[in-house]
């Protein structure tokens, strides 16, 4: 018998800086980007194998993070073309991404947006594909990749994935009868094999290369921040030791997020603050969270908090205190 299951999650506020389970069997941050109040809305469908998500933003975010390693996972957008990237590259109107198992992703938007995630284990998306051309696709590709559909062929899936999580949701509290939970996932992954295997490859020549050269140069930055402790950031020994300029530097994260380095790990870093300040332990202080995210001085981090989020740390911590615990 085929099992189903919906779910329908709305975050607001600052709770999307608590949903890392957006994408099953994965693990994502959203590091948020403004001082404006936020809504998110994530559903999830499971139909046996098959696993449809979706996320809706009306806020800038960055959610980065693992793909799940037991499946292949297609990606549409459908709200943000122009305001979206993955990876720092830009999603374009009717493309669609083929994220290899267990992948690194940041999704950036600068605006609000809506993403699709379809993931199912490469058998099932085979035997498809077999069954309708008579040869496997080719999922040896690694990372992400973009695949061109034709004129409204993103709007036709996406259209598809809409119905499917539509449907389950009206049919709560009931659930999808097994009958249809057979049929949903056949018809979907069905549908978006004939899509992949009548696109073609987005190559973008150098550009492709260059992006995905800037992106993990980005993630070794990050790292090497968090891993120094957090103590005051020394950009030109970053530059150094990344083997590029100042200059050079500043430009690559200027052109792959929109911002300086100096501010981009600043975000990190009140991000960090901010998750355990809306989430904490019994004997949380502002100074020691404060000063395990780097900042030593804590009017200063007060101020930097309060630009970022609209409100000071104590506000934040004291509605964390004042709030019922879930039992």
């Amino acid at each position: 018998m085929t099992s189903s299951a919906y779910e329908l999650h709305t975050y607001s506020g600052f709770e999307p800086a608590q949903a890392f389970d957006v994408v099953y069997g994965g693990h994502f941050e959203h590091r948020l980007l403004s001082a404006r109040r936020s809504t998110m809305e994530h559903q999830r469908l499971v139909l046996d194998q098959v696993r449809i998500e979706t996320g809706r933003y009306d806020f800038p975010v960055v959610a980065q993070g693992v793909m799940p390693r037991d499946c292949v996972c297609i990606g549409i957008l459908g709200e943000g073309v122009g305001v979206t990237r993955c990876n720092i590259e830009s999603l374009e109107e009717d493309d669609i991404q083929f994220y290899s198992p267990g992948m690194e992703l940041m999704y950036h938007c600068t605006g609000p947006s809506r993403w699709v995630n379809v993931s199912a284990p490469e058998a099932v998306m085979q035997d498809m594909a077999q069954a309708r051309f008579g040869r496997p696709l080719n999922f040896s590709m690694r990372g992400m990749v973009s695949f061109r559909l034709p004129p409204g062929g993103r709007a036709r899936l996406w259209q598809l994935v809409n119905d499917a999580l539509g449907l389950a949701r009206a049919l709560q509290p009931a659930g999808v009868a097994p009958p249809l939970a057979r049929e949903m996932p056949r018809a979907l992954i069905s549908a978006i094999v004939d899509a992949l295997g009548n696109a073609q490859l987005v190559d973008r020549g150098g550009k492709s290369s260059t992006a995905r050269r800037h992106y993990h140069l980005i993630l070794a930055c990050e790292r090497l921040v968090l891993d120094s402790g957090l103590a005051k950031i020394d950009l030109a020994a970053l530059a150094h030791r990344s083997g590029y300029t100042m200059r050079s530097l500043e430009l690559i994260f200027r052109n792959g997020v929109g911002m300086t380095p100096g501010r981009w790990f600043m975000n990190i870093r009140l991000n960090g603050a901010l998750r355990e300040l809306i989430s904490p332990a019994a004997d949380t202080s502002i100074t020691e969270v404060a000063t395990r995210w780097g900042f030593r001085h804590l009017s200063r981090f007060a101020d930097q908090y309060r630009r970022a989020f609209g409100e000071l740390p104590s506000q934040t911590l004291a509605r964390a205190v004042e709030s019922p615990k879930p039992r």
